[in-house]
C-alpha cells in the first residue's frame, strides 16, 4: 500500500486503493472523450487477440492471483475490434469449491461512487430540479460544518475536506455486520468527524461521507430514492441486468462468496456474503458482474447521458493535490493524465467491501476496458491490486494507444 493510500480510505475496505491503483496504470497520451450523451459504443470484435498476448495475460494472472491469496478472481479485457479476454482463477465458495464464473454477482464497493456521480451529473445536466455543481450544501444540511462553503462540486471531487470514517467504521461493522444505520445517521457521524487540515476546495481527502451527502441531496432534490435513480438513469437503460444498488447486501445466485480477515474477533477468514451494505450506501453498495462492469466501463468513458460540458467538467474539475504523478480525483472518478502534456490517459475506480474487491478502468485512446472482481480482502482490502500489478505491464500496446487531439498545449 502506498502511504497516500492510507489517507484516502473510508475504512480499510469501504474506500479502497484509489492511490494504489494510480501507481500501476500504463502511460501514454490520448484524446479527451466526446461525451455526447449517446449510448456507449459497442464495436464488434473482428480480430483475434494475439495468442502470445493471451499467453502473457494468462501467466500474469497466475502470478498475480497466487500473490493475492484471494480464494478467487475474475478478470476481463475488452479491446474494440479484438476478441475479449475473460479469465477466472480459484473458487467462489470455499465450502463447495465451486469455481469462479463470469456470471457470478459480487459486491463492488466504491465503484458505486462513479454511478452515483454520473446520476448527479445527469440530473444537473437536465436542469429539471435546478441542482448545480456550485450549490452549497447548507441548502440541505445547514448544520454540517462549513456547509455554506462546501459545494456539490467539492463533495464530488473529494476536495471538501470532510474527514474519513477510519477505524471507527471498521469497529462498527465488525461489531454489527448487519447494521441498518441510515444515510442521515452516517452523515451525522461525518459532521462530527474531524476535518482534514485544509479549507473547502483547497485540498483533497477521500471520504465516503461526501458521497453520502451527494446521494441524499439527489434524493431530496428529485424526490426519488437513490436506488430508483440509479436504475432509471443507468442500470436499466444500459441493460446491466445483473447489477443492483443493494444497501441490504443481498446477492443473487449465481454469486461469489466473500471472505474477510478484517475482524480479529471473528473466524479468519469470515464468510461475509450476507453482510449488509448500509454502512456503504451511496459510497459502496452496488452489486455487479464482470460483464456488467465492462458495460459500465464503456459508459463511464463515453460520458453516458452527460452533456459534453459536464463530461469535460468530470475530467477537468479535479481536486487540488495529486494522488500520484498524473493522478487526481475528478468528479467521482480517478483521472489519469500525462503530467507533461496534459493528455487524458484513462478513467478508473476501485472498490471493496468486507471480503470483496473490484476494479474498472477505461483507456481513453483505445476505448478498451479492464475489469476485475475478487472475493477476498486478506485483511488489507487491497489484495486484488496484486492481480492488477501483474496484469497491467503485459497489456497489449493497443490498449494504451495514444492521440494528441485534445491535449493541453
Amino acid at each position: 500500500m502506498t502511504p497516500r493510500g492510507a489517507a484516502m480510505r473510508n475504512s480499510r475496505w469501504a474506500v479502497v486503493t484509489v492511490a494504489t491503483i494510480a501507481v500501476l496504470v500504463l502511460g501514454g497520451c490520448v484524446a479527451a472523450p466526446a461525451g455526447d450523451g449517446s449510448s456507449p459504443s459497442t464495436a464488434a470484435a473482428d480480430a483475434s487477440l494475439d495468442a502470445d498476448v493471451r499467453a502473457q495475460l494468462e501467466d500474469a494472472l497466475d502470478e498475480g492471483f497466487a500473490a493475492s491469496g484471494m480464494p478467487g478472481v475474475t478478470v476481463g479485457l475488452w479491446i474494440p475490434g479484438e476478441d475479449e479476454w475473460v479469465a477466472t482463477r480459484g473458487v467462489s465458495d470455499l465450502a463447495s469449491n465451486e469455481p469462479m464464473d463470469r456470471t457470478n454477482q459480487s459486491k463492488i464497493g466504491s465503484i458505486t461512487k462513479t454511478l452515483v456521480g454520473t446520476v448527479a451529473l445527469q440530473v444537473i445536466g437536465d436542469g429539471e430540479v435546478g441542482l448545480k455543481l456550485d450549490d452549497t450544501i447548507d441548502e440541505w444540511y445547514p448544520d454540517f460544518p462549513l456547509a455554506d462553503e462546501i459545494t456539490v462540486r467539492m463533495i464530488m471531487n473529494m476536495s471538501s475536506g470532510i474527514g474519513s470514517p477510519g477505524q471507527a467504521q471498521i469497529d462498527r461493522i465488525c461489531a454489527d455486520p448487519y447494521s441498518t444505520i441510515t444515510p442521515d445517521e452516517m452523515i451525522a457521524i461525518g459532521a462530527a468527524t474531524p476535518r482534514a487540515d485544509f479549507a473547502p476546495g483547497e485540498g483533497d481527502n477521500y471520504s465516503g461521507f461526501n458521497t453520502f451527502l451527494l446521494g441524499r441531496i439527489l434524493e431530496k432534490t428529485t424526490g426519488t430514492d437513490l436506488g430508483t435513480l440509479i436504475d432509471e438513469h443507468l442500470v436499466g437503460p444500459l441493460g446491466m441486468t445483473r447489477s443492483r444498488f443493494a444497501p441490504d447486501g443481498v446477492l443473487a445466485e449465481p454469486l461469489n462468496h466473500g471472505y474477510s480477515e478484517f475482524c480479529p474477533q471473528l473466524p479468519q477468514p469470515t464468510d461475509t456474503t450476507d453482510w449488509a451494505n448500509h454502512e456503504s450506501w451511496a459510497a459502496g453498495a452496488m452489486l455487479s458482474t464482470i460483464d456488467d462492469l465492462h458495460t459500465w466501463g464503456v459508459a463511464l468513458g463515453d460520458g453516458y447521458g452527460l452533456t459534453p460540458e459536464l463530461q469535460a467538467a468530470r475530467i477537468a474539475d479535479r481536486a487540488p493535490g495529486a494522488v500520484a504523478p498524473g493522478y487526481e480525483y475528478g468528479l467521482a472518478v480517478l483521472v489519469h493524465v500525462d503530467p507533461d502534456s496534459g493528455c487524458l490517459l484513462d478513467l478508473s475506480h476501485s472498490g471493496a467491501e468486507p471480503g470483496y474487491g473490484a476494479h474498472v478502468q477505461y483507456f481513453e485512446g483505445s476505448e478498451a476496458v479492464l475489469a476485475l472482481i475478487g472475493n477476498g480482502d486478506g485483511g488489507t482490502g487491497e489484495e486484488f491490486a496484486k492481480v492488477l500489478r501483474a496484469l497491467l505491464p503485459v497489456l497489449p500496446e493497443s490498449v494504451a494507444a495514444t492521440s494528441n487531439d485534445a491535449c493541453d498545449e
